[in-house]
């Protein structure tokens, strides 16, 4: 296991106006709910998307601790699919207080730079403000893609806090330039 230093940034966008929209307009692209999330589909969309920016907090959990974090948690998870292929994702986590945490959110490997990820975050937001949030938040770091935090911005979050951190990384996972 190897120990990276890290910044963490978390994001808080609070009315659905605050939102500076971008969209892709593209009859091919649909973006789609995923009415009850496969434990195995969640979880593979999670280490595609991850794997290159060291996601590891779930990476190892079984199909029945996928299970229990979905349906225990009232996730929702949604699919980004252009000309019929998967592109990204995200998933939404309803809290107290009329809180959603954009938990999960990203594009698959090539699909990066398109404009889709602005595209994919606008929806994201959209869909937790139709779901009654007060407040919708997330978290990136400095081991995510180097537009994360921009494209956030962009989108009308604004930081409220940054903390710096220790990734631990197994082994087994490559370095990237992320963390050299």
């Amino acid at each position: 296991m190897r120990n990276f230093p890290i910044t963490v940034h978390y994001l808080e966008i609070f009315a659905k106006e605050d939102i500076n929209p971008k969209s892709v307009v593209q009859s091919d692209l649909k973006i789609l709910n995923v009415k009850k999330p496969d434990p195995a589909f969640a979880r593979w969309f999670y280490r595609s998307v991850g794997k290159k920016w060291y996601w590891v907090d779930r990476y190892y959990w079984s199909l029945g601790e996928w299970e229990e974090w979905i349906y225990g948690s009232n996730i929702s998870m949604w699919t980004m699919e252009l000309l019929g292929n998967f592109i990204g994702f995200y998933m939404l986590h309803p809290q107290s207080e009329a809180n959603i945490e954009v938990a999960y959110f990203g594009l698959l490997p090539g699909y990066i730079g398109g404009g889709f990820g602005g595209h994919l975050l606008t929806n994201a937001l959209n869909e937790a403000f139709s779901m009654d949030a007060t407040r919708v938040w997330l978290h990136t770091c400095s081991l995510d893609h180097p537009y994360a935090l921009r494209n956030y911005k962009a989108r009308g979050m604004k930081v409220y806090k940054v903390e710096r951190d220790v990734q631990p990384i197994p082994d087994c996972c490559p370095t990237s330039d992320a963390v050299v």
